[in-house]
């Protein structure tokens, strides 16, 4: 069953906006800002390389709390590829990583990332996140290959 939740005040007028609006959240680690992109019902779903599927609120919100806590993540998109409708958008990157721990240590990757938005009469939301490492990671590419997964 879907439970509905209080919008918040944030309001999004193109899956772009939107998608900069995460990206942002992310390089801030900014939680709020990061569980205020995604839609208000309890089907949203984010799946992250090495994570535990996640499936509403309360999970997602708790995932990126964990990595939000390992240290500080960068995220520079390399490459899009975007469908965009009236009421959809899905758009698959290739996004270059950084994570640096709070004691120093870093590591660095390349994400596939597919992302789905959803319109709804007030603003677009993310419905589905989901980031698989890509298998070129130490090649910096500008054009996504014709196989994602």
């Amino acid at each position: 069953m879907s439970r509905r939740l209080k919008a918040p005040k944030s309001m999004f007028g193109s899956a772009s906006e939107l998608e900069a609006a995460f990206y942002a959240a992310l390089s801030q680690s900014d939680i709020d800002a990061m569980m205020a992109v995604w839609t208000h019902d309890e089907d949203i779903i984010c799946i992250l390389p090495n994570m535990p599927y996640t499936q509403g609120h309360i999970e997602v919100r708790e995932l990126w709390e964990n990595l939000f806590n390992i240290g500080t993540i960068e995220a520079h998109i390399l490459a899009t590829h975007t469908f965009d409708n009236l009421l959809t958008a899905v758009h698959t990157l290739l996004v270059h990583i950084k994570i640096t721990t709070h004691q120093g240590q870093s590591q660095t990757f390349n994400l596939h990332t597919t992302q789905v938005y959803l319109k709804s009469e007030q603003s677009w939301r993310m419905s589905v996140y989901h980031a698989t490492i890509a298998q070129d990671n130490n090649k910096l590419t500008d054009v996504l290959p014709s196989l994602l997964h």
